[in-house]
């Protein structure tokens, strides 16, 4: 039996030495209270670096989106100037052409006459 009682009390000793390594001291809690501070301030940290890559991102979109509206502007502009020197192209062209009959009608007109002068010095 007394070995029995001995086991008992070793193994109530041994169980309250576990109950108290379990318990928190003083130092323990202040710790885990510091490293919990230093979590909480790192997060926050990763928050601010988080919004500004936020701001970054958003700025980024907008200028790509004026860009985007600055592209199709030039294409607009650019399509108006290649209409209009299409339809200069065209004028041009109605332009040589009338060019080109007045200086036909000229030619055969003093072309007639000045050989009808010639003709009629040798007469």
């Amino acid at each position: 039996m007394l070995s029995i009682v001995s086991r008992s009390s070793i193994a109530a000793v041994l169980a309250g030495t576990l109950a108290l390594g379990g318990c928190a001291t003083v130092d323990s809690v202040k710790h885990a209270q510091e490293t919990a501070d230093q979590a909480m301030s790192a997060a926050q940290a990763a928050q601010a670096s988080a919004n500004k890559a936020q701001s970054s991102a958003d700025a980024a979109a907008q200028a790509a989106q004026q860009a985007q509206s600055t592209a199709e502007q030039a294409n607009t502009t650019a399509q108006s100037a290649a209409n209009a020197a299409q339809a200069a192209n065209a004028k041009a062209d109605e332009l040589s052409t009338t060019m080109q009959n007045m200086k036909a009608k000229h030619y055969r007109k003093h072309r007639g006459s000045s050989g009808k002068a010639k003709a009629g010095e040798r007469g």
